[in-house]
């Protein structure tokens, strides 16, 4: 599926958002993000990140801002940390694990995701590990190039310290611990990025901050109780108390082991022993990446996937609303027809001034 654009989607605001928008052309887009990484990587590494980076942009807006987390954050990181080089730990036929350096991950996704599918093509299945980076923000942008290779992906990275809180608990303990996973249909690439609690950190943050109040059932007090006010389910110390997704024990175990395989199962730091300030290079990370032809026909797997897709969808609703299944909504943005996207005027003018 060829890669499309957004056009006047709702016009929600950013986490530190600013509040006038702009549409330009798609192209454009890839076409600056292109210049930006050029000055840091290779031109097919560059041309890479900014096809990746603009799609990833797409299926997150408005939920998140990655123009300013993955390109201008990771940029002045890059500038920072200039001399230094990722430094890969373990190489093993279907494993990989690398020191970032303070390096952020998004100007070498193409090397990472080569080395994965390349793994993945002569073992069957490979792992990409990692700490000691400068965070990945969006993580749409480490599982959707793989599934467009053909691949099943998964990842996830630890959103600790001290951001949701255990079953029965009263106090933030683990991480946010989001997850991705993508992979190939007829249909596109289903591609969904999420947390394993109820709410993101920046979401209780926001309303904190702006004085309004949370969603419902997405966190407690200091007592275990349910709370929508944001100063209640959050400290002065950042320690939030956000339920984990679904606000029950079940969840709870999801986050758990979130938490597991992105610290003592790489080798990276836990929730707590992260610095409370949250430190990006404190945080782990992996993903993993399956090669589907070492089961089967590719095509049998997209064609079984689409089909199972068509058979949910077609269940009846309780409100007579479509059924959607997890990714449909940012593949319709990918494949709208209209070629231009919605940017943050003050985003588009530092991008314009990086590249």
């Amino acid at each position: 599926m060829s890669l499309k654009s957004i056009n006047a989607l709702p016009q929600h605001s950013f986490p530190d958002c600013y509040n006038k928008t702009m549409n330009i052309p798609y192209r454009d887009l890839i076409t600056t993000l292109r210049a930006i990484g050029e000055k840091y990587v290779t031109p097919d590494e560059a041309d890479y990140f900014a096809t990746e980076l603009a799609e990833a942009y797409v299926r997150k807006y408005p939920r998140s801002n990655v123009l300013k987390e993955a390109v201008i954050d990771d940029i002045q990181r890059l500038k920072k940390y200039k001399d230094n080089e990722m430094n890969i730990i373990i190489d093993l036929p279907a494993l990989i694990r690398v020191d970032c350096n303070h390096l952020p991950l998004t100007h070498k996704i193409k090397w990472i995701h080569d080395t994965l599918e390349e793994k993945a093509k002569k073992s069957g299945i490979a792992f990409f590990a990692f700490d000691n980076s400068g965070g990945m923000h969006t993580l749409h942008l480490w599982t959707q190039g793989l599934a467009k290779r053909g691949l099943f992906a998964f990842g996830a990275y630890n959103g600790g310290p001290a951001g949701v809180v255990p079953a029965n608990g009263t106090r933030g303990a683990l991480g946010t611990n989001p997850i991705t996973y993508g992979f190939p249909t007829n249909e596109g690439t289903t591609v969904v990025d999420m947390a394993t609690a109820e709410a993101p950190f920046f979401e209780v943050s926001d309303a904190k901050k702006n004085g309004t109040p949370l969603r419902p059932n997405i966190a407690v007090d200091a007592n275990g109780n349910p709370t929508t006010d944001a100063s209640a389910a959050l400290d002065d110390m950042d320690v939030s108390n956000i339920l984990p997704i679904g606000g029950s024990y079940r969840g709870f175990a999801i986050n758990y082991l979130v938490e597991i395989m992105t610290g003592s199962l790489i080798n990276a730091k836990m929730s707590n022993t992260q610095d409370p300030s949250y430190i990006d290079e404190d945080h782990g990370g992996f993903i993993l990446a399956i090669n589907l032809e070492s089961f089967g026909s590719l095509e049998q797997f997209k064609s079984s996937t689409s089909q199972f897709n068509t058979y949910v969808r077609s269940q009846k609703s309780k409100d007579g609303s479509p059924i959607v299944i997890p990714g449909d909504r940012n593949m319709q943005k990918i494949a709208s027809s209209e070629k231009t996207v919605t940017i943050d005027d003050v985003i588009w003018d530092q991008l314009q001034k990086l590249s």
